[in-house]
């Protein structure tokens, strides 16, 4: 699925540029402005497309195999392998600078617990119960997604035969799951009184931030890739059918525009999380249409996704990922970079912080995680066989 391969690569750019809009001061000089809006309607989801992309792709050969997931072991080894080494990599890196690297007094050497959950993959959900744990320990925030993408790796197996049977059903018990999630963190004064639980406005507070990184708030966003990836195969067999090529561009003009929408108006709605989830579930159900809708489509609109430097880039994106903010965190922390919001301002982020994360992608991807994953299909399949 080359298209699917360009997805991911425009993700983490919009990942990157996000960040980098933000530190530089570019959002913050626009305020509400429709710059603001744009980047967080746009880049502030980007890592929406990245949960899609893996219920997609994931799933795919389940749906591929008529239900049959294979074995697990092997499809541990594959996703392990895919995963851990570059991640791992990152953490000891990020490690070695906190102890050689003078930094802030507000970052301190993280403790055991914090360590041990990171390496576990564990940090989302440990963060939820434990205050000491700071995700990425404070260097690298956007380490959050890899907790997520650990949990769902782990549960796809056991309801991939399921979903794969009763998709609409799956979607819609991964719908309720995020949007009851939601509001009830939207509630937690009310639902920690009903529990008697007492917490101070702080610690409240400190969870409803953590709850928003957490498996089942993207729970929907996974099950739309899953839905997508079978919704996929059944369609591709009718590619070929009168009126289908017209079917299909009418579906990518109207999930483009209420894509649009939904980015749009979830943008301006930080502060009320009610309607956010339900915003924010109608974007993600736009965007995925979307996708698939590209997917399908004939080899021109597929193109800018599918292209080889996109999909080269696509091939390198997750180190660019795992190291972008390390950079940004340092930079910011020993150097006098500009943050006015001005144009020079974002130029100057922009150079310093992109071909340096693309040369890392590219180390890491050549001498990491192409082989390790080239081991592991050849240990997979030994282990299947």
């Amino acid at each position: 699925m080359p298209v699917f391969d360009g997805y991911r690569a425009f993700a983490i750019l919009g990942v990157v540029m996000l960040h980098l809009i933000t530190i530089s001061g570019v959002v913050a000089a626009d305020d509400q402005g429709l710059l603001a809006r744009f980047t967080w309607g746009a880049f502030g989801r980007s890592v929406e497309v990245l949960f899609v992309v893996s219920g997609f792709v994931v799933f795919l050969p389940t749906v591929a195999r008529g239900g049959r997931f294979g074995s697990v072991t092997s499809y541990a080894i594959r996703r392990a392998a895919r995963l851990l080494p570059a991640y791992w990599l990152i953490l000891v890196i990020s490690l070695v600078l906190l102890t050689t690297v003078s930094t802030s007094p507000e970052i301190p050497f993280p403790g055991g617990l914090s360590i041990a959950s990171h390496f576990t993959g564990l940090q989302v959900p440990a963060a939820l119960f434990f205050d000491q744990i700071e995700i990425g320990f404070l260097v690298n925030p956007p380490l959050w997604t890899l907790s997520v993408e650990i949990i769902f790796y782990v549960i796809l197996p056991l309801v991939a035969l399921h979903f794969f049977r009763h998709p609409l059903v799956g979607l819609t018990v991964a719908a309720a799951i995020t949007a009851v999630w939601g509001l009830a963190f939207s509630h937690i004064s009310d639902v920690t009184s009903a529990l008697d639980l007492r917490l101070s406005f702080e610690e409240a507070f400190r969870i409803v931030l953590e709850s928003k990184l957490q498996f089942p708030t993207w729970a929907f966003s996974f099950a739309l890739g899953m839905t997508g990836a079978w919704a996929f195969m059944k369609l591709r067999e009718r590619v070929d059918a009168a009126g289908f090529e017209q079917r299909v561009a009418a579906v990518q003009v109207a999930s483009l525009l209420a894509t649009g929408l939904f980015a749009y108006l979830a943008a301006g709605h930080f502060s009320d999380t009610r309607h956010s989830v339900l915003l924010s579930m109608g974007f993600s159900a736009s965007l995925a249409t979307l996708m698939v809708a590209i997917a399908l489509g004939p080899r021109s609109i597929r193109l800018p996704f599918s292209n080889t430097p996109v999909r080269r880039l696509g091939d390198i994106s997750y180190g660019i990922y795992l190291v972008h903010f390390l950079m940004v965190a340092y930079l910011a922390e020993l150097f006098s970079m500009p943050t006015d919001g001005t144009p020079g301002a974002f130029a100057v982020w922009l150079v310093a912080v992109m071909p340096a994360s693309v040369v890392y992608g590219y180390l890491s991807a050549r001498f990491l995680e192409q082989p390790v994953r080239r081991w592991a299909r050849k240990f997979g399949r030994h282990r299947s066989e």
